[in-house]
């Protein structure tokens, strides 16, 4: 027989889905954020000032720009990770409350 059920997963596969994808966000969190601040962000900043390889021939209003620009982006990249997690534990939530309505 066929069941017609959807098939729903365990509170508890949830909340352990949810914490494995914790983790893996930190660990990229963690490395792309060590490229980024300590290698990434300082070459452009760099290479448009004319720091780093001498003369540039950009105008100072848009270095003025690219670097407001850079460090505009740099700081949602510094609070993306609550956001990220305050997503998953309003998923984890949800799973639970979910999963309780479902068993009565």
């Amino acid at each position: 027989m066929i069941n017609d059920k959807k098939a729903q997963h365990s509170t508890g596969f949830a909340w352990i889905y949810s914490l494995v994808s914790l983790f893996g966000l930190g660990i990229l969190y963690i490395v792309f954020s060590q490229v980024f601040k300590g290698h990434l962000v300082p070459t452009i900043k760099g290479m448009v000032n004319g720091t780093l390889g001498g003369m540039t021939s950009i105008p100072a209003a848009t270095q003025v720009e690219i670097v407001t620009g850079i460090d505009k982006y740099m700081s949602f990249f510094d609070i993306m990770p609550f956001i990220l997690v305050l997503v998953i534990i309003i998923y984890m939530v949800v799973a639970a409350v979910r999963r309780e309505r479902s068993e009565i």
